[in-house]
């Protein structure tokens, strides 16, 4: 297949959006339907670029200027962020109302641009298009944008900006490919880090995706967030070929892990001590994405096979979540809290416990906190017990029955055959990104396999999913019987909820005392008027000299 063929997702999604303008102008609501299909058609693009042959691909349309190369690579790192944000897209504008298709349509363009760019300059420009186009796609939808959020991804943006241009400067390229493996500097990576760290939300604290979820309708959230949400998790991912299948020092992986940990874990105590139903999805991806960076942050085979798996069952669990309408207790919002939890045979039970095997298996620190992402995981499960009885935030929202009962089957399922998902995603996009011998970690269609062992998903997770379905198949027709009571109460008190205002409180207190403080600042500014300006040329010389020499 022609090398310029690598266009073709990104330009069907701009030809629907522009379809869906135009549409639209004619009739309003009619930009929706243009939108899917071109979405559909932008999808089965991409796979028919890379599943016949499995070979990288790059496009190289020049320089743009200012040292800025237009290079389009696809391989199957690429491939798989791709279809991270293109399935979950194609979902959510198939089956969800949408305030503004040509947006939602061109933030999904720009994302897969920012994953296809060959080099960290290219993608960062096409990542700061992707951040503008999901803020024009929120105030369609008549929601102001946080601006906290807003502030923290244009910080993220001047720092993959930064860290570009130190890259380019320092190695001679921004490319990933062709990046010396002494170029990569731990403050470049520590520039890169902190971007991405920012851009997909991975903090300890209440993350942007959370906040979005709780505060936007869910037909506008899920489009809102996966344009922006796995972006930050490819550039690590990108870190490792730039190092030649290594971080700058083994600080950084220690930190990343247990960065990882922690966002698993206090996403999880929030999720227990949720006031409502949404509350407690919004911390699903916060979450899963702590179980992900837990396992890239290993910096092993293994560990980086297992953080691309979480990340696809995350995806799933981003298209699921919009379609639940998730506050009215009703079927499909039960089968989306066996979901989200992680219980077998799901495929996000089989990511995680990929995620701790990993952690146990790479050194005494990550058993620990293995251990600890275990504990987030059964707080997690506490939480969605509760979670089913907590009242609705708001009116329940429109969701779509079939198309989320399709998206949990597939979640369902996913367990079972992980083995495949393995073979096909994981295992090829982590042997793009670091060396390891053949035998290190291998996928079968029918189990995981591993360095340490295997376990056969197949004979496993198929038993619980067929279990599973004659339960759906049982309980068909029947409605949810309504829950009464008091709600109970978390698991934890949610005490560290007030621990920022106390800090402030604080901080206001303290006050310098009364002996050494200046209260005359007035006679400070009359002296400095009357005196002479002889003076302030000749200090002014003086300092111009200093700093000179």
């Amino acid at each position: 297949m022609p090398a310029a063929a690598l266009l073709l997702p990104v330009a069907l999604l701009a030809a629907g959006a522009l379809l869906a303008g135009a549409a639209g102008r004619v009739r309003p609501g009619a930009g929706r339907t243009p939108v899917a299909l071109f979405a559909w058609a932008a999808l089965a693009a991409l796979l028919l670029l890379w599943v016949p042959q499995r070979n990288p691909i790059d496009l190289n349309l020049g320089d743009l200027g200012a040292g800025i190369r237009f290079v389009l690579r696809l391989d199957a790192v690429s491939f798989a962020f791709s279809l991270f944000v293109l399935l979950p897209s194609a979902l959510l504008l198939t089956f969800q109302p949408n305030p503004s298709p040509p947006l939602a349509a061109l933030a999904t363009a720009g994302a897969v641009l920012t994953l296809l760019a060959g080099g960290l300059v290219l993608a960062a420009l096409a990542w700061g298009a992707t951040f503008l186009l999901v803020l024009l796609l929120v105030q369609a939808g008549g929601e102001p944008a946080p601006s906290g959020a807003r502030f923290r991804q244009q910080a993220a943006w001047l720092l993959l900006i930064w860290a570009a241009a130190a890259l380019s400067a320092w190695a001679g390229t921004d490319q990933y490919a062709a990046v010396p493996v002494s170029a990569l500097q731990a403050p470049i990576f520590g520039l890169v880090a902190l971007a991405a760290v920012i851009a997909s939300g991975l903090v300890p604290w209440k993350p942007w995706p959370a906040v979005l979820w709780e505060r936007l309708p869910p037909e506008l959230a899920g489009l809102a967030i996966l344009p922006l949400y796995f972006t930050g998790f490819y550039f690590l991912a990108r870190m490792y070929q730039a190092g030649g299948g290594h971080l700058p020092g083994t600080f950084f992986n220690l930190a990343l892990a247990a960065l990882g940990a922690a966002c698993a874990l206090f996403a999880a105590l929030r999720a227990q001590a949720a006031g409502s139903r949404r509350s407690y999805f919004s911390e699903v991806l916060p979450m899963g994405g702590g179980f992900a960076l837990l396992a890239l942050g290993l910096g092993t085979a293994l560990g980086v096979a297992a953080a691309i798996a979480t990340l696809a069952a995350v995806a799933l669990l981003a298209a699921l979540l919009p379609l639940v309408g998730d506050d009215a207790l009703s079927g499909r919002l039960m089968l989306a809290l066996i979901v989200v939890v992680g219980l077998p045979p799901t495929a996000v039970f089989g990511t995680r416990l990929l995620d701790l095997q990993a952690a146990v298996e790479s050194n005494e620190v990550g058993g620990y906190l293995a251990l600890l992402a275990a504990g987030a995981w059964l707080i997690g499960i506490a939480g969605a017990a509760r979670a089913v009885r907590l009242g609705p935030r708001r009116e329940a929202g429109r969701g779509s029955t079939r198309a989320a009962a399709l998206v949990g089957a597939l979640v369902v399922a996913g367990g079972a055959g992980l083995g495949v998902l393995q073979a096909t995603i994981a295992v090829p996009a982590a042997a793009a990104l670091l060396p390891f011998p053949g035998t290190a970690l291998t996928g079968m269609p029918y189990a995981t396999a591993t360095a340490s062992g295997s376990w056969p998903a197949v004979a496993l997770g198929g038993l619980a999913v067929l279990a599973t379905l004659l339960l759906a198949v049982a309980g068909r027709g029947r409605a949810v019987p309504a829950l009464s009571g008091a709600v109970p109460a978390p698991l934890l008190a949610p005490r560290w909820e007030v621990l920022p205002e106390r800090l402030g409180t604080i901080v206001d207190s303290l006050e310098v005392p009364a002996e050494f403080r200046v209260t005359a600042w007035k006679s400070f500014d009359q002296a400095m008027a009357r005196g002479s300006v002889w003076l302030w040329i000749a200090i002014f010389v003086v300092l111009a000299l200093v700093v000179a020499r």
